[in-house]
């Protein structure tokens, strides 16, 4: 079984090049199968390009169906099937039978990946996690998806947290490499008929969503929480440091490979520009306190990193104290606990390791 998309795709992303994907209305797609018409509101392609977690010519052609809001949860659906490897059409390319994974172990073309932007709430809805340390999420295991079916269309899902009764559409982030649709509407209620299973072909129903104690669970254990804020991004040119901002909360990361040397918690010369930018922004505000925070990636055992975290945090708010001495200084350390990336690759680790500078109410 397989869905004949009645329109074309709306936006192809380049090898490693995000997707933007602008949906002309839901009148303007539709898929059918042997089981009549599915909704589709938009449709994209997304290549894996490069990095240690991504198939080297892994591509993909997904069919957004739309998202669900149910008692006590959200359920995101669409479809996704395999393309051909670059330079091959030969069915027996293995590389056509591999799905991308993310950042957790069993997610598969990130899956666990995906979320939703309310953009005039300023909130990002997070795909629910039941086990952090396994990877198991509320979605579709990517795993389990049939690889002998890879060309074809399969249905798979995300949970999220219930929307509020007024959300009416949102964003969706589909693979945590940049492809995402806009204008996707949220409707109320579960389309039929729910099934049970990761390997689900599309038309032959939608892959059964987790009841509200389970939601409510997982909302319970995610890290972060399940409704982030979405930030206004600023930073240095050349990635000392970076600033997000939403609503009134604007946090800086400064990157710990400029602070310190490996594996040290004492401040390197090289460090004293980013400090500056840092002081000059947190006088900008007019703030009376912030919060330092320091952050280190996965490769040391949890205990050494908590502690090597506190003492770059501590280092951190001694430099700035000089530079903002009417300004209270918190300081923590969170050690490897809340990654912004994945600890999988050399790129990821260098992100997680930070120092964090995070104030509110800054007039602007």
């Amino acid at each position: 079984m397989r869905v004949r998309l009645a329109a074309a795709c709306l936006a192809v992303a380049l090898a490693g090049t995000p997707g933007v994907v602008d949906v002309a209305g839901p009148e303007a797609h539709a898929a059918e199968t042997d089981g009549g018409e599915l909704p589709v509101v938009a449709v994209a392609r997304s290549d894996a390009g490069a990095g240690q977690n991504v198939v080297p010519n892994g591509r993909y052609e997904f069919a957004v169906h739309g998202v669900f809001r149910y008692d006590g949860g959200t359920a995101a659906y669409w479809s996704v099937r395999s393309l051909p490897a670059y330079g091959s059409d030969d069915l027996s390319d293995p590389q056509r039978f591999h799905w991308r994974r993310g950042n957790f172990e069993n997610s598969g073309f990130g899956v666990s990946e995906v979320s939703l932007a309310v953009q005039d709430r300023g909130e990002l809805y997070t795909t629910l996690v039941a086990d952090e340390g396994t990877g198991e999420c509320l979605c579709t295991n990517a795993r389990e998806l049939d690889p002998k079916a890879a060309d074809q269309w399969q249905t798979v899902y995300a949970t999220f947290v219930e929307l509020p009764a007024e959300v009416t559409s949102v964003s969706m982030h589909l693979d945590g490499y940049g492809t995402v649709v806009h204008d996707v509407p949220v409707t109320d209620g579960l389309p039929e008929p729910q099934v049970e299973g990761d390997t689900v072909l599309a038309g032959e129903g939608w892959p059964q969503a987790p009841d509200a104690a389970a939601v409510q669970q997982a909302a319970d254990d995610r890290t972060g929480g399940p409704v982030w804020g979405l930030f206004e991004p600023s930073g240095a040119v050349d990635g000392s440091w970076s600033a997000t901002r939403s609503g009134e909360e604007e946090s800086i990361d400064i990157a710990a490979d400029v602070l310190f040397e490996f594996d040290k918690a004492e401040i390197t010369s090289r460090a004293s520009a980013a400090l500056d930018d840092v002081a000059a922004k947190v006088k900008e505000a007019g703030v009376g306190a912030a919060t330092v925070v320091g952050h280190t990636d996965s490769q040391s055992d949890e205990a050494y990193n908590q502690k090597l975290s506190e003492r770059r945090a501590e280092a951190v708010a001694e430099e700035l104290t000089k530079r903002l001495p009417g300004v209270q200084l918190t300081v923590e350390g969170r050690g490897e606990t809340e990654p912004v990336a994945s600890n999988d690759s050399e790129e990821g680790r260098a992100l997680n390791r930070r120092v964090s500078v995070t104030f509110t109410g800054g007039g602007r």
